[in-house]
Formats: structure tokens, sequence, C-alpha cells
């Protein structure tokens, strides 16, 4: 059996083993120096550190590095509430395809008057062809002339026009192929998406 002394010992001993498992992180050192120049070795947090003020290209750099972080802040900022903003006009793919269609019935109708105008601008160019058949010299009459002119002119704008809708037509799908693709990422579960840092 254990003496009282060996009881004590062992009771004493107890805490240093405990602790043993459970030791305190070790403090971080450094070694800097103060302000008269002499080296110390202490913690990070010590005010003796001597630190010297930057140099006019440090702070320079420093304020640059600055402007750039809030003016990247700022617009982070401002494409989540344009993100918010698209989100809320358009929550389903439904909704958006229903903007599309809208925006492309107007560019389509546009589209088949055009068609209609080329279709008769060529009728009647048809005819005044006919017709120049019975001058074979190719002295045609001047009113004939002046309509072959004249119809020339307007086939050609409306078919440049017509070219001109069609491109309309491609700008419309491109911007909302470009919409559909941010939503699509919007949409989806945003767990793994970063906020904007703010600027130290």
């Amino acid at each position: 059996m254990l003496g009282v002394i060996g009881k004590l010992s062992l009771v004493c001993a107890l805490p240093m083993l405990m602790g043993a498992t459970d030791a305190p992180p070790r403090m971080k050192i450094l070694t800097c120096k103060d302000a008269s120049g002499q080296t110390l070795i202490t913690d990070p947090a010590d005010p003796r550190c001597y630190k010297p003020p930057p140099t006019e290209d440090q702070r320079v750099a420093d304020e640059e590095r600055r402007r750039r972080a809030k003016e990247a802040y700022l617009a982070c900022k401002a494409e989540q509430r344009s993100d918010q903003s698209l989100v809320s006009r358009y929550p389903t793919q439904a909704k958006h395809d229903a903007a599309r269609q809208q925006a492309l019935d107007g560019v389509a109708a546009a589209m088949r008057g055009s068609e209609a105008r080329i279709g008769k601008l060529s009728e009647d160019r048809k005819h005044l062809l006919e017709e120049t058949e019975f001058y074979p010299n190719g002295k045609l009459p001047p009113k004939l002339r002046r309509d072959l002119d004249t119809n020339g002119a307007l086939l050609e704008a409306q078919m440049q026009a017509a070219a001109k809708q069609a491109e309309d037509a491609a700008q419309i799908n491109s911007f909302y192929d470009e919409e559909l693709r941010k939503l699509k990422a919007l949409w989806a579960p945003q767990s793994d998406r970063r906020g904007c840092v703010a600027p130290d």
C-alpha cells in the first residue's frame, strides 16, 4: 500500500500528466528592432517594435492598391444589385422566353412588311421590264425610264431594310442568349457563390 507521501506525490503528478496532453498553443516569436535600433526577440504585438514610416513610393502604391480595391468592391456590389434585379424580373426560364418572343415579334412584323413590299416592287419591275421589250433599240420613253429608276431605288431600299431587320433579330437573340446563360448561373444553388470583399 502507498504511504501518505506516495499518495501526495501521485496527486501532485496527475495535473502535470493531464496538462501534458492539453498543452497551450505556442506563442509566435519574432525578431524586430526598437526605435533605437536594438534587436528584440518578442511577440508580434509588442509595441516596442519600430515600424519606419512608408516612403513616398510605398505611400503612392498603397493608395493605388486601396483605390483599386474600392473600385472592385463598388463594381461587385453594382453587379450584385443588377443580378438581383434580373432574377426578380425573370424568376423562371418561361418568363425569359416570353420576353424574348415579345421582342422578336416586333421585328418579325417589320420583316413580313418588308417581304411584302419587296414582292410587290419585284412584280412591278417585272411588268416594267416587259414594257422595255417594245423598245429593242434601248430608247425608252422618259416616263418608263423614270419608273424603272424609281422602282430600282425603292427595291434596293427595301432589301437593305430587310437585311437590317434580320440583323436586329440576330442581335436580340444574342442578347437573350447571353442573358439566359447568366440567369442559369443565378438560378443555380448559391452555396458556393462568393460575396464582395470590402476594402480595408
